[in-house]
């Protein structure tokens, strides 16, 4: 098990590398939109991987790597998105939404588990996947619409 984990983090660190370096070459917008619907289609496929131990940790490790590319890509955009001045305060508040997020998703876990079972929690895991993408292109169509030229008609 200590192996597994091991090469759990070290996706993780390699995760955030390849999410850098996405995001630098094709933009955050894209990456962020590709990581969100790549990690939610591995988190709904997680489930039927069970019977084959390579195969079920080889979609591990792209989960593993998934849930940390994202995060390079976040900042940027977030940065890209807010004024000088309030840049740092969106960095802090998405660290601390993110720190919450990992909290939250921690007590639903065990609310499932609880209520039907561990399986399951991939399933939920992937619906919460599928609000955060909605967040995401929320969010993008708002910025879109704010950069864009104000058309006035005469």
């Amino acid at each position: 098990m200590s192996i597994v984990y091991l090469i759990f983090g070290c996706a993780a660190v390699a995760g955030g590398g390849v999410g850098g370096t996405l995001a630098d070459r094709i933009g955050t917008r894209k990456s962020i939109i590709g990581f969100i619907v790549i990690f939610g289609l591995t988190m709904f496929v997680i489930p039927y991987t069970t019977f084959s131990l390579p195969l079920f940790l080889s979609v591990m490790v792209l989960w593993s790597m998934l849930s940390w590319a994202i995060t390079p890509a976040m900042q940027s955009y977030l940065i890209e998105s807010s004024t000088p001045e309030t840049s740092d305060i969106q960095q802090s508040l998405n660290n601390t939404a993110l720190h919450f997020g990992i909290a939250f998703g921690s007590a639903i876990g065990g609310f499932v588990i609880e209520q039907s079972s561990v399986e399951s929690n991939a399933t939920v895991g992937g619906c919460f996947i599928i609000i955060a993408l909605a967040a995401a292109l929320i969010s993008m169509a708002e910025r879109k619409r704010r950069l864009s030229p104000i058309k006035h008609h005469m």
